[in-house]
């Protein structure tokens, strides 16, 4: 019975031990970490967040002109269809489709036998007319000096004249028949009325055509006219003072100059817009009918706007937000107001000033207050 006792002072004295080694060992603990306070040893401490990098601009305020743009697509300044004046056989044509022609050229020929002796003819009616007419002349004038002298009666008096009169209007409508017949001689030969291209040959030779069959279509493209729509809220901004840059996609990085030629009186009842035709000068015919264009029309000026890039803004649910950078190179947020846009800027109604420092990249990794370094190149 008497070792017992001796185990139960062996467990006090060991549960005895452990108890003061867990204090001191928490002493210790306590000490190192108010030493490290006291002393600020960096090891104690969280490591210091680093610099975000980005670009950024310094906002300038300037001129933003008001720019509508619409699509369309070019056309002849003039397109005119010539038809047939007369009847007949189509013998010859001395141009076609792609020929620029001048104003007064032969296109196409009609056959002018017929003509030549129907004017033949008339020449032939109005000699004899004309002989005739100086037979009754002559006699009105022998008549008319007897007639005083009761040489004559009064009814051969008023038949010479009868006479004469009639051959009076003879002569007068074989001249008619004349200029008749070399009008319409001239008509065999079709001519084009103003400086052109040609655009479509209707006719083929020894075709038997009648009168007002269509000959040709010709284009006058020495100047083009761009025709577009625009919605009411654009349109009413538009006068003819209005400057018009046109570019064509056919010819990428040229830009025509055009102004406005006609402005619809009313709006188009199935699209609600409004036509605008531009004309534009094109002496060296490099812009053809039916090729896309884009039209610019400087409408208005807003003096000192604050313009920056659109790819700056960060789009919220509901809000539209910036990041500047403040003089210690601290990302400071934003809120901003936005308006029109040009290109690829967007102006800045509210929220931005002249002089701001602005993030333009990097911002989508940048958080309020963070530091920021600023990089040439990313």
């Amino acid at each position: 019975m008497e070792p017992k006792p001796i185990r139960g002072k062996r467990a006090k004295r060991t549960i005895l031990s452990l108890t003061v080694t867990l204090v001191v060992i928490i002493l210790l603990i306590g000490f190192f970490i108010a030493r490290g306070r006291d002393t600020g040893d960096p090891a104690s401490e969280l490591p210091a967040e680093k610099p975000v990098p980005v670009q950024t601009i310094t906002i300038q305020a300037r001129d933003m002109p008001i720019i509508v743009e619409a699509v369309g697509r070019l056309l002849p300044d003039r397109t005119v269809t010539l038809s047939a004046l007369i009847p007949g056989e189509i013998s010859r044509y001395c141009c076609d489709v792609g020929d620029l022609v001048a104003e007064g050229t032969v296109l196409v020929g009609i056959k002018p036998t017929d003509y030549e002796l129907a004017l033949a003819e008339a020449r032939g009616n109005l000699a004899a007319a004309r002989a005739r007419l100086s037979a009754a002349r002559n006699a009105f004038n022998r008549f008319e000096k007897l007639l005083p002298r009761e040489v004559v009666s009064r009814d051969n008096f008023d038949k010479v004249e009868s006479e004469y009169k009639t051959a009076l209007a003879l002569e007068a409508q074989a001249v008619a028949g004349v200029d008749i017949a070399e009008e319409r001689l001239k008509k065999t030969a079709i001519t084009a009325p103003f400086s052109s291209l040609i655009a479509i040959r209707h006719i083929e030779i020894g075709q038997m055509i009648g009168m007002n069959d269509p000959i040709m279509t010709l284009i006058d493209l020495s100047r083009v006219r761009l025709r577009v729509f625009l919605a009411e809220k654009d349109f009413v901004h538009v006068d003819g003072s209005d400057i018009a840059t046109v570019t064509v996609e056919a010819y990428p990085g040229r830009a025509f100059n055009g102004r406005i030629d006609r402005l619809d009186v009313k709006a188009d009842a199935a699209t609600n817009t409004f036509g605008v035709e531009i004309l534009i000068d094109n002496e060296n015919l490099l812009l053809k009918a039916g090729l896309s264009a884009r039209v610019r029309l400087t409408v208005d000026t807003i003096p000192d706007a604050v313009l920056i890039p659109q790819n700056a803004i960060l789009f919220r649910e509901n809000s539209r937000e910036v990041f500047i950078v403040d003089e210690d190179l601290t990302a400071q947020l934003r809120t901003v107001k936005t308006g029109q846009t040009q290109d690829n800027l967007i102006r800045i109604i509210k929220g931005l000033r002249q002089g701001d420092r602005l993030i333009v990249k990097g911002q989508n990794y940048v958080k309020p207050g963070n530091k920021i370094t600023i990089k040439d190149q990313m």
